[in-house]
């Protein structure tokens, strides 16, 4: 039960942050030398909502999402 409650939580951003996590989240996908494509299937997500992401106009990300992120980039860079 706590694993679902914890997949489904959500961080909201304001839109500077967003940018900030955009730019971290692009950054980290270049260095493991991704294309955007590659990232989004890896991390189990749209190609849609990784560009969104990237480019600092989502402002809620699930924390489950930032964990798929998170683990790519660790077997990836």
């Amino acid at each position: 039960m706590a694993e679902e409650l914890a997949s489904r939580e959500v961080i909201v951003l304001q839109e500077m942050e967003a940018r900030r996590v955009g730019d971290g989240i692009r950054e980290l996908r270049q260095r493991c030398g991704l294309s955007l494509a590659d990232l989004a299937r890896r991390a189990n997500v749209s190609n849609d909502y990784l560009l969104r992401l990237e480019e600092g106009h989502e402002l809620k990300i699930e924390c489950s999402v930032l964990d798929n992120l998170r683990q790519v980039s660790s077997t990836s860079g």
